[in-house]
């Protein structure tokens, strides 16, 4: 996130500057330009990294219980093949719920370490 966070911050530093250089201001109004070109790239850039993690938690969420769901379908139908009495829907427990956008954590744990 701090690369990030940087790499938006110098991208906008220096489109700024390029463009302010390219328009001949002067150079007290370029840096001025440049450094708020700098906070508003780096905060841009951070905006999106959270969109764009919050979009890849939110299909993985999906994934896994449209996983679970297929889990749990096969299963009762490879016990409906066997002749096993299959679970009614009242006896069934219910599927659990979908998550929610909200739900998710923003940055998923970190693995253990050994």
């Amino acid at each position: 996130m701090k690369a990030l966070f940087l790499a938006g911050g110098f991208a906008g530093f220096a489109l700024c500057s390029l463009a302010g250089f390219l328009a001949g201001r002067a150079p007290d109004l370029i840096l001025r330009d440049a450094a708020i070109g700098c906070l508003a790239g780096a905060l841009l850039v951070r905006w999106f990294w959270r969109v764009l993690l919050r979009g890849f938690q939110e299909t993985l969420a999906i994934r896994r219980h449209l996983a679970a769901e297929a889990a749990a379908a096969q299963e009762n139908a490879r016990s409906a093949k066997n002749g096993q009495p299959q679970k009614s829907a009242a006896v069934a427990s219910p599927p659990a719920p979908m998550p929610t956008p909200r739900s998710l954590p923003l940055v998923s744990p970190k693995p253990a370490t050994r």
